[in-house]
């Protein structure tokens, strides 16, 4: 009387579009500011380091800047508002810290693997503010990343 529902295998699928939709992510050296060329080519990577490109780019890239990640209504637009929060004002280092903390956490979760971040922490030296956090990933497995701005 009821329909069989195969819920592994839809989950399966869900699961693998997901993976689909975030695309191919290609090798980059931030200090160069240019990809990584192999034999004339890019250099593909996949897991963890696919995963520290994204993060690295994602919190680069400036929120409402670019027209090409525009969203609409503003609703999952790509990139954070960390360099607002940086340049040009004095706050205090609390609040700072407390607010680099929520952003990062909010816009690094929308990643299909990435579970959570932990050890948030920030270092200002001169006129680099070094960001670092461990994330975990949904299958367990843990990396450390560094973001200098």
């Amino acid at each position: 009387m009821f329909p069989k529902l195969d819920l592994d295998n839809i989950v399966e699928e869900l699961q693998f579009e997901e993976k689909k939709n975030e695309g191919k992510t290609f090798l980059f050296d931030f200090e160069k500011g240019d990809f990584v060329i192999k034999d004339g080519r890019l250099v593909e990577v996949e897991g963890k380091e696919a995963i520290k490109i994204w993060i690295e780019k994602i919190l680069r890239t400036e929120k409402f800047k670019f027209e090409v990640y525009k969203a609409d209504e503003n609703i999952n637009e790509y990139g954070t508002t960390i360099k607002k929060l940086i340049q040009g004002k004095k706050v205090p280092q609390f609040f700072l810290q407390s607010e680099l903390k929520r952003e990062i956490e909010e816009v690094l979760k929308r990643h299909s693997e990435i579970d959570r971040i932990k050890d948030f922490r920030t270092e200002q030296e001169v006129a680099t503010l070094r960001i670092c956090f461990t994330i975990i990933l949904k299958n367990g497995e843990t990396f450390n990343q560094e973001v200098n701005f």
